[in-house]
């Protein structure tokens, strides 16, 4: 690793991996100075080139040899990698533009892989195919990075001077998957896999391109039928497909294929958590989660929550004697929240939050269990499964008469009740009884003003008639719902959750000309540059007039408030 670029590049994305994995500092320090290293080790191979120099003559790649173009590549990954750390190890302003500017630096390293791409005379296809596959990674996975953050980081993003594409990230990743008998060919299928089944359905709305990812996982499958990764992802494949028996069948196998890497043995566990849930089998899905707790670092706040979340629903099934357990469990909860990076992560904020109320409410909760897995966007891949969803709708129903005669009692649980409703409304949404849907999220605002915790559901029942909207083909309407709950509540529980999957509903209607475009600045890619595709370059070199070298981007323009919409009722819906 201190002499060879790809040694010390494997060791430190090994490490790197294992940091953001574990979230533990220790291994935050260690995987910094791992890819420290590499970059000593990358610089040793690279050319050095004065940037007075660049300015003069552009450099003639072809007099570049295999190890400096190399070098150059793996030296932009280690960047990459150093930049996402400084992220995760610190959250402040300070922090934030140092990070930008380390991902600008990479991202110059990147462009220069670029140019050697297009204008150097390649020796031979087969050293061209692995260079390029590396470029098409680079390129994609920073586009599609940096599109899918939310305006407001946009906006700080291009005042650093750049900002992402997600069809240009796509394309770049897909052209990449095609190399797959080059270096990081495969890698590409990873990351697109990962963005289709996994970034879709915990930050969008789950409308990830199963096709794509079903024929690159079973390519990943093909080529290392043991691998983890292979097995991970066609398990994650079922899951998504509401096809939970195979998924818990194939997680498990993937957790039997190695026992070198521990951390990724509580992926797996993560995954399969969710899968007894969806399931509502409750004595497995406890026993999972104390696996979670037991041994996992990342979040012990959420495991032990889940875990009585879950050990309530047997509760409510008749176990009784489970009360004592479940209160011994929440207690725990609020000294288990931790700190990353100097902030509370967000889904602990709403488990400590839940638990207090336990106690506040007289030991109750409403549907606790159902209530973590929409919060986690579980619902895209339990509506695909009609049994599962109707097993769920089934619990919430059997709640309503509770919730409304408690509600009827002692307005502190009308939160409760609206609770029930929103769930409520989510099934109606997928088993595709809109009108149905619809009355349950308006059930939700007729309490408006009298919800006094939980107002985290009124944004999220905006959203959710926005998400109806969309499904209706009604886009205006659809728009003014997410505008509002983007813009009309703020400080409340898992609030960047909804920002997230309103900022996919609407990139969504825009790219597909529902919705007026904005002015969307790409970053640069070989497929946008004036230079043609990495993939119809010839081996031979070619004269490049110029390249779009990064500059400020134009502002992205506020969005306004919308009018308050009239409800048949009579009411105002969003009136401030």
């Amino acid at each position: 690793a201190h002499e060879s670029m790809y040694h010390a590049l494997g060791q430190s994305t090994i490490m790197f991996m294992q940091a953001v994995l574990t979230i533990d500092m220790s291994d935050i320090k260690a995987a910094q100075e791992a890819i420290r290293q590499g970059v000593e080790v990358c610089n040793r191979f690279r050319r050095r080139t004065s940037t007075v120099a660049r300015m003069l003559l552009r450099p003639d790649y072809t007099t570049y040899t295999i190890e400096e173009v190399h070098a150059e590549l793996c030296y932009a990954e280690c960047l990459l990698e150093n930049a996402i750390l400084t992220f995760i190890e610190d959250q402040s302003l300070v922090t934030f533009i140092k990070g930008g500017l380390k991902i600008r630096s990479c991202y110059q390293s990147y462009k220069e892989c670029m140019q050697m791409l297009a204008t150097r005379n390649w020796e031979s296809s087969r050293e061209k195919g692995h260079f390029e596959s590396g470029v098409h990674l680079g390129v994609g996975a920073f586009n599609l990075l940096i599109s899918q953050l939310p305006t407001r980081i946009l906006k700080l993003l291009e005042f650093i001077g750049f900002s992402g594409n997600k069809t240009v990230g796509l394309r770049e990743l897909e052209e990449g998957c095609m190399l797959q008998d080059y270096l990081r060919g495969p890698l590409c299928s990873v990351v697109l896999v990962a963005y289709h089944t996994f970034v879709l359905y915990i930050l969008g709305l789950g409308d990830g391109d199963l096709e794509l990812s079903d024929k690159l996982v079973k390519g990943l499958l093909s080529k290392f039928p043991q691998g983890v990764l292979s097995l991970f992802f066609n398990a994650r494949m079922y899951q998504v497909k509401g096809q939970i028996d195979n998924a818990v069948t194939q997680y498990y196998e993937a957790i039997q294929a190695q026992n070198e890497w521990i951390p990724f043995h509580y992926i797996c566990y993560w995954e399969l958590l969710w899968c007894h849930n969806f399931k509502c089998d409750w004595d497995k899905a406890i026993e999972t989660a104390n696996i979670l707790r037991e041994g996992c670092r990342w979040s012990k706040a959420t495991y032990v929550y889940i875990q009585a979340a879950c050990m309530y629903a047997k509760l409510v099934e008749g176990s009784t004697e489970l009360l004592e357990d479940i209160a011994n469990l929440l207690r725990q909860v609020p000294a288990l929240k931790q700190r990353i990076a100097g902030k509370s992560i967000p889904i602990e904020k709403f488990v400590v939050k839940k638990s207090q109320k336990f106690f506040d409410n007289g030991q109750r909760l409403t549907l606790p269990a159902v209530e973590i897995m929409y919060m986690w966007n579980s619902f895209p891949m339990i509506g695909r499964n009609e049994k599962l969803l109707l097993r769920i709708l089934c619990l919430i129903e059997n709640a309503v008469p509770e919730v409304t005669k408690r509600k009827e009692e002692d307005e502190r649980f009308i939160d409760d009740y609206c609770l029930a409703m929103l769930l409520k409304g989510v099934c109606k949404r997928y088993m595709g009884h809109p009108l149905q849907a619809e009355e349950c999220f308006l059930e939700v605002f007729k309490y408006q003003n009298q919800i006094l915790e939980d107002t985290y559901l009124l944004p999220f029942a905006a959203a959710e008639l926005g998400f109806l909207a969309v499904q209706q083909q009604q886009y205006t309407k659809a728009k003014e719902w997410l505008d509002q709950a983007r813009t009309n509540y703020h400080d409340y529980l898992l609030e960047s959750l909804v920002h997230f999957r309103i900022h996919s509903a609407l990139k969504s209607l825009r790219s597909n000309g529902h919705l007026s475009s904005r002015s969307n600045p790409t970053t640069p890619s070989p497929t946008n540059s004036p230079f043609p595709s990495p993939l119809n370059t010839p081996t031979h070199a070619v004269k490049v007039n110029g390249f779009p070298y990064l500059s400020t981007s134009p502002g992205i323009t506020k969005k306004v408030i919308h009018p308050p919409i009239s409800t048949a009722e009579g009411g105002i819906v969003g009136a401030d």
